[in-house]
């Protein structure tokens, strides 16, 4: 059975790889969340796919992702083919900021340096956590493949270019988040482990009442730059871009940043 550990498997993208790899009941299916009873729809999915096992694993929690690695462990015989990274923090008080904002405002300074520090501990030292939990069990395996959920707004050239000027912390956790994977790469590409930072796209992902309106915003602010965009991807529909390009990967990929097209494509 090819095995797959997926973090944030509560909802959104993270549910989406769940449901589609459950599919197939050659794949066994480790859906990691905070809390193991907060999502009624992976309860459900659980109970009605026996190759779905739900275990708890908080992103920022070493002692937690190391346990579900050895529970992993117990139930694939040591070892863990794919991994996807996909929890992460996208919006957090200082997302409306721009940094010239912050010029003479002390409170939003403050607000800014907290946000930015917790953006940074859910978005990017979470993949040394992750990481470093289940590698022993990546390298056990004959596939070896770790794929880091990242955004194309970790991208430089496209943050100029779209003129993008919110969202600070968040974006540069991003940026940061492709040098981790960068450095872990060189690190692991002599054991034959391949991982990547990919993006998914932008994904209808949020349902909160300011979800219209900021997709609204972000396809007209990708449009910059691709007329042709007409908005958000469903999860499903990212999931299965996602899958066909970590099914194409090699080690000679590994280290690279791209979008679920397997490019620089973000939309």
């Amino acid at each position: 059975m090819t095995s797959y550990a997926i973090t944030g498997a509560s909802r959104g993208i993270g549910f989406a790889f769940v449901k589609h790899l459950a599919q197939d009941p050659s794949n066994i299916v480790f859906a990691l969340v905070r809390n193991p009873t907060s999502s009624a729809q992976l309860t459900s999915l659980a109970s009605s796919n026996k190759n779905v096992h739900i275990l708890k694993g908080d992103i920022t929690s070493p002692a937690e992702l190391e346990a579900a690695a050895e529970s992993i462990s117990q139930v694939t015989g040591g070892s863990l083919d794919f991994l996807i990274e996909n929890a992460a923090l996208l919006m957090g008080e200082a997302a409306a900021f721009s940094l010239t904002d912050l010029v003479g405002d002390a409170e939003k300074t403050k607000v800014f340096g907290k946000d930015l520090q917790y953006t940074f501990e859910s978005n990017v030292m979470s993949i040394v956590h992750t990481t470093n939990a289940f590698l022993p069990l990546i390298k056990k395996s004959n596939i070896k493949k770790i794929a880091v959920l990242s955004s194309g707004v970790g991208d430089v050239e496209g943050i100029v270019q779209w003129g993008m000027k919110d969202s600070v912390p968040y974006c540069v956790s991003k940026a940061a988040a492709n040098m981790v994977v960068a450095m872990y790469s060189n690190a692991l590409v002599e054991d034959g482990v391949t991982i990547v930072a990919i993006s998914p796209g932008l994904v209808r992902t949020q349902t909160q009442d300011w979800a219209p309106q900021f997709y609204e915003n972000m396809t007209k602010v990708f449009q910059k730059t691709k007329p042709s965009f007409e908005g958000p991807l469903s999860p499903e529909e990212s999931v299965n871009f996602l899958l066909d390009t970590l099914g194409k990967l090699t080690v000679k990929d590994t280290g690279r940043f791209m979008s679920h097209h397997g490019n620089k494509d973000w939309l």
